[in-house]
């Protein structure tokens, strides 16, 4: 092991075999991510394709209950859009950033508000007890939309400061 040998060691050696390791694992690192882009991508176009010839299999089912099926399948995109926005960001940049997951939260929140409002509007009559649940339900998903809403406004205006701050310093 690196210094605890008694005989003198060749530090530039060393680096160079910290260098080369760092090479590797970033080679490794940046194809790990690739793959996973190309896997999102892939699923997005899926999950597109899936969600249009269900709709259109099914429009004359019932057009109102997969309008909104629909909807949530399309929000499932948008969502997997995002995830993969960021893996191409952490791609260009060699950093990830807070907004793309408050985005994220938001669209998946929304798909949740969305799926109890279809359930509600749609399905048949429920108990006092499951109504009660879904808006609980419903209630918790809208102060997610609204906190997550929030921290992305306080988050960019974070950033804005932050830049403009830079651009003063220079």
């Amino acid at each position: 092991m690196r210094g605890h040998s008694d005989e003198p060691h060749d530090d530039s050696r060393w680096s160079r075999s910290a260098r080369l390791a760092e090479r590797w694992l970033e080679l490794g690192d940046q194809t790990i991510y690739v793959i996973v882009a190309i896997l999102f991508l892939a699923a997005a176009v899926a999950m597109g394709g899936y969600s249009v010839l269900t709709f259109l299999r099914h429009i004359n089912d019932d057009f109102a209950f997969q309008l909104v099926t629909f909807v949530n399948d399309l929000l499932l995109v948008l969502i997997i859009m995002e995830v993969l926005g960021t893996v191409r960001s952490y791609l260009l940049t060699g950093t990830t950033s807070l907004s793309p997951f408050l985005y994220i939260g938001i669209i998946s929140a929304t798909r949740r508000i969305l799926a109890i409002g279809a359930a509600s509007t749609l399905g048949e009559a429920i108990s006092e007890e499951a109504f009660r649940d879904r808006m609980i339900d419903l209630g918790a998903n809208g102060g997610v939309v609204l906190a997550l809403a929030v921290a992305l406004y306080l988050f960019g205006r974070h950033q804005r400061s932050s830049q403009m701050q830079s651009d003063d310093s220079q």
